[in-house]
């Protein structure tokens, strides 16, 4: 027994050889310790992890891509890798390793197809014009290269889409991606809850934490809480409103109208008005797009929400001068103030006192109406009174279709255009086609979140905002992903191949 035990050990076998390994890296972050700073070794071993996890699993690195640039890391917080002439976030790299992975698999692997939508040329535009009129201004010297690069960021965002269409091909890497989005909104949204608890005096999240003010009416004690996962919270809350008119009466739809409720309540939070009627009508519109069944099952949960809301919040909001009677009083002013008169009309009021951004940006768009000033240009001077040292709002426009124009010029914004049409008539066309029900539920949600986006982003620029550009590209590629596969299988007789199967049938 002793010489068979002796034996097992000394015989070269799959532990022994893992255990090598191991003492192996160990001598070898000992030496690198001893050789380099235990930053740079930190930074290594960060880039090997990544590339690791972009190797096995994408749709992990796009989860990590969403939480360092969607959820509770404020930008400013995005771990920087200095490259010499600017800084590569980690985000950065994230994206780049994906689509190094991509070109890497087109390149050695023989069975490895680029998948191609009708959304790739209108994306491909949109981008090359972009990048090709910020080109331009910085050759002619009007724009400063470091300028540039934050907008350019936000603009890159825009190409997960390809990282999802090519590399999260399979049903699994789909439903781990969005789970784990969702998963995010929740955790977003409880942080959200706890800020505002906590008030505005105590902020332990990064964003808008500050005390409510509608039109001129301060509401003390009512914080506004608008943190980076925002888009998170937007996109939770109409998805999941569209599965919940998926579910009957069960163990999962109460865990669902859990999510819902958190991301409701964290929705209600940002006191953002443009948030509540996009959310409204997205709503609206699943109950006029869905069947009776599903049209029926969604009032029924807005009616049971409802009412745990009022039992909940109706005794507490009796008592004069409560957090929670502040709280109701604050959003009933909020939300009635955009049947107000002076809501639009008053040149102090939160939506036309950005006005004079117009003043400047009409001009430069008829200047410059091809390809604009390039991403990242300022289009205005300082302007006392708006601009002070905690803020320059030079190159910014609180109207996302302007910013659009004023940047990239009608070529870009046409192209813009172009993708978001095609993008909501596919997922009007198809998403009755697709079988599974939870893959049918995001592509409804995902296209009315994004018509919510293109609403709202003419009070409020989200189609270029970096905590918004990454989740738009995932959403129009799983779109693209799962409208792909829906045809596919109706065109084969494999009703129950996977996506990556189809692919490669092809």
């Amino acid at each position: 027994m002793l010489n068979q035990g002796v034996g097992s050990i000394l015989r070269p076998n799959l532990s022994s050889a893992q255990l090598v390994a191991a003492g192996g890296a160990g001598l070898l972050l000992g030496l690198a310790c001893l050789r380099l700073s235990p930053l740079s070794v930190l930074g290594a071993l960060t880039a090997i992890l990544l590339v690791l996890t972009t190797l096995k699993r994408p749709e992990v690195a796009l989860l990590g891509l969403v939480a360092l640039t969607s959820s509770l890391v404020a930008e400013q917080d995005n771990p920087p890798i200095p490259i010499g002439f600017g800084t590569l976030y980690i985000s950065d790299a994230i994206l780049l390793s994906l689509f190094g992975l991509f070109i890497i698999r087109w390149m050695v692997e023989p069975q490895f197809r680029i998948v191609r939508t009708p959304l790739d040329l209108p994306l491909l535009a949109f981008y090359g014009v972009a990048v090709l009129s910020t080109l331009i201004a910085i050759l002619q010297g009007s724009l400063p290269f470091h300028q540039s690069l934050e907008e350019l960021r936000i603009v890159t965002n825009y190409l997960t889409f390809f990282v999802v269409t090519n590399l999260v091909r399979e049903k699994r890497q789909l439903v781990l991606l969005w789970r784990g989005i969702l998963l995010l909104a929740a955790i977003v949204a409880v942080a959200t809850i706890v800020q505002y608890l906590l008030g505005e005096s105590v902020t332990i999240i990064p964003g808008r934490v500050e005390t409510l003010s509608t039109e001129g009416v301060e509401y003390s004690g009512v914080a506004r809480i608008i943190p980076p996962g925002q888009s998170l919270i937007l996109v939770g809350f109409v998805t999941m409103g569209v599965r919940l008119s998926q579910y009957r009466l069960s163990w999962t739809s109460l865990l669902a109208l859990l999510h819902w409720g958190l991301v409701g309540s964290a929705l209600l939070l940002s006191f953002n008005r443009n948030f509540w009627l996009g959310a409204g009508l997205a709503l609206l519109l699943v109950a006029v797009l869905g069947e009776g069944r599903h049209r029926q099952r969604l009032v029924g949960w807005v009616l049971v929400s409802a009412l745990l809301a009022a039992t909940i919040l109706l005794p507490l909001a009796s008592v004069p001068d409560s957090r929670a009677a502040n709280l109701v009083s604050a959003s009933i002013g909020r939300l009635t103030s955009l049947g107000e008169r002076e809501t639009f009309q008053d040149s102090d009021s939160s939506l036309r006192w950005r006005d004079f951004e117009y003043a400047y940006a009409l001009p430069q768009i008829a200047s410059h109406p091809l390809l604009g000033l390039g991403l990242g240009a300022r289009y205005r001077p300082f302007v006392l009174g708006m601009d002070h040292d905690a803020y320059d709002g030079r190159a910014y426009v609180h109207n996302g279709h302007i910013w659009i124009l004023v940047k990239s010029g009608l070529l870009g914004y046409l192209s813009l255009m172009w993708l978001s049409l095609a993008f909501l008539l596919r997922a009007l066309k198809y998403w009755r086609r697709i079988p599974d029900l939870e893959m049918r539920g995001w592509v409804l949600g995902f296209a009315l979140t994004y018509l919510a986006v293109l609403l709202g982003s003419m009070v409020n620029s989200m189609l270029m905002q970096w905590f918004w550009t990454s989740v738009i590209g995932i959403m129009m590629g799983t779109n693209e992903a799962v409208i792909k596969n829906a045809v596919d299988k109706s065109r084969s007789d494999q009703p129950e191949a996977d996506f990556h199967t189809i692919d490669n049938a092809q």
